[in-house]
Parts: structure tokens; sequence; C-alpha cells
């Protein structure tokens, strides 16, 4: 890594943006790495196969990670999507950016409004600045509108964003005191390449 920064004799100079060009890549290369397992060689991934990548990592049970999949492969064919790597990388966008999401959402959840897929793109755009595609929107509605209303289940969705989360270490990953300076000094390369990502 220094070398590729740095050069071989250590001595070239490396500004803000070249750094954060640099960290981008890696942590698409990451991601498309993720991708990668679940596409077989395709240039994109089913519905229920990207919600099988997300829920691989939380803490929720099994038995209910076979119910939200039940809910996608129980749909009509014409209700599937396939979801290509630039829409996988805007979700991924979207953790980055959770507590400000988090914070919108909560809002509908306090004044017992539902939530509905125009609020939705609201929260995420309010927070990442984007708007999701709509194959994105209709996989999570399809998955956490368990009455099939339209309308969001808050506290499940921001359950399983928050599980998501923490498996990628991308919150609540301080250091503790006893860490060294070289650990502390990786863990804000990895925050800092999942917060530079996609902007």
């Amino acid at each position: 890594m220094q070398i590729i920064l740095f050069g071989p004799d250590q001595t070239e100079e490396v500004n803000f943006d070249q750094f954060s060009s640099f960290l981008h890549g890696i942590q698409r290369q990451c991601l498309k790495a993720e991708f990668d397992t679940f596409s077989d060689g395709m240039d994109f991934i089913t519905d229920d196969e990207f919600m099988r990548l997300l829920l691989k990592r939380t803490f929720i049970s099994d038995i209910k990670k076979a119910r939200y999949i039940d809910r996608l492969e129980s749909r009509p064919e014409e209700r599937r999507h396939k979801i290509l790597f630039d829409q996988f990388c805007q979700f991924m966008n979207l953790l980055n950016d959770f507590p400000d999401f988090e914070v919108a959402i909560r809002m509908f959840a306090i004044t017992k409004k539902p939530l509905t897929r125009k609020d939705f793109q609201r929260a995420v755009k309010a927070s990442t600045g984007l708007e999701f595609d709509r194959e994105l929107v209709d996989v999570i509605f399809d998955v956490f509108d368990e009455d099939n209303d339209n309308k969001l289940g808050h506290d499940e969705f921001i359950k399983v964003m928050r599980d998501s989360i923490k498996s990628r270490g991308t919150l609540g990953h301080h250091a503790s005191s006893s860490s060294s300076s070289s650990s502390v000094y990786w863990n804000c390369v990895r925050q800092y390449m999942y917060k530079s990502y996609a902007r």
C-alpha cells in the first residue's frame, strides 16, 4: 500500500483527492468481490440473492431469515428484479449514512405515520443525496411490508440494517485504550473507506 501511494522510494506526495480516489477504488473492489460471490459471473444478482447477501451477516434467527427469503421467492415472476452492481453499491452507501437515515425514519415512527415508498425515497435522498433505483425500493418493501399495504415496517428494517452495519465495522467500532497505534490507524482507514465510497 505504501509503495502504491508514495512510490518505491517513499518520497512521492499524495493529496486528499488522490487518497480519496484510492480508498474509493479499494472499497469498490471489496464490494465487487462480495457481489461476485452471488452473481456467478453475471453482471447482476437476483433480488432474493441480494437479500441473502444482506441477511448473511445479521444476527436475526435463521427462521426469520428464511421467512424473508420466502416472501421474495413466493412473488410472481413479473415482480422479481435483477440487481446490478451499481444498485448494490447504492444500498451500501446508505449503510454509510445510516445514522442520518435512521433519524428520518424515526420521525415517521414517532408521529405514527406509515412510511410509503415516496417517503422512503425522500429519507434516502435526505441522508445520502441520492435516490434509490425503483428495483431496490421494491425489494425492500416486498420484504419488510409485512401487512402488504405498501407501508414499510420501521423497526424490523432498522434492526436488520443495524446488524449489517455492525458486522461490517462501519459503526460503533471505536478503539479501546489498549489498542496499538497501528490498529487505530487501520480502523480509521476502514472507516474512511466506507465513508468515502460513492461520493
